[in-house]
């Protein structure tokens, strides 16, 4: 489990649902309730986010209604973060995008700036990724994680500086004020593992 800020984020196996995951999250609320948690958050099961390769979608449904459970018996906000399947160590899209159609519109969510720029062809089309988002979801996004990358790998790059290879930023000042307005949010950064 990471800690960044107060927030934690859960433990993923990268794979389909499983009942270790069920095990990994009942266990990680434990953590997070013993550690004073603002808040844990939790990748979208990959059923939701690839349905077209991980095809049982109640499989993925479950597992956000346990997490659900959760939250409410443990009092601590859940978070369910926008986290499409990477390749293993080259941390590019392995299926596209999350579908957003298949997301819970009756979640809270965290959106990740990073994951969502990934695959786009240049800045305006990331910008208009989150604008998109931030107009569908708004309501549901209450945390944000903050980075930036290539538009192809989910390399955690610092915002707000201009990327010589984007040949820009796409959190500007205007984006990152309405991302953060009334949200919390972190500068997520690689790796801050518990010890």
């Amino acid at each position: 489990m990471r800690e960044q800020d107060g927030h934690y984020h859960a433990r993923s196996r990268y794979k389909e649902t499983e009942f270790e995951d069920y095990r990994y999250l009942m266990g990680d609320f434990r953590i997070a309730k013993d550690l004073n948690a603002k808040s844990l958050n939790v990748h979208l099961p990959f059923e939701i986010q690839h349905p077209q390769v991980y095809p049982n979608l109640q499989n993925g449904k479950d597992f956000i209604l346990f997490g659900e459970d959760l939250k409410q018996l443990y009092g601590i906000p859940l978070y369910w973060e926008n986290a499409p399947e990477q390749v293993y160590m080259d941390w590019t899209l392995k299926h596209g995008q999350t579908k957003w159609e298949s997301v819970p519109d009756n979640i809270e969510l965290t959106l990740d700036t990073g994951h969502l720029m990934m695959g786009s062809l240049d800045v305006k089309e990331a910008q208009e990724r989150i604008e998109h988002v931030l107009f569908t979801r708004g309501i549901q996004i209450k945390h944000v994680h903050l980075h930036e990358n290539d538009l192809v790998h989910d390399d955690h790059k610092q915002v707000g500086k201009e990327q010589t290879y984007t040949g820009g930023t796409v959190v500007t000042q205007d984006i990152f004020n309405r991302l953060t307005s009334g949200r919390t949010y972190i500068f997520e950064q690689d790796e801050i593992l518990l010890k």
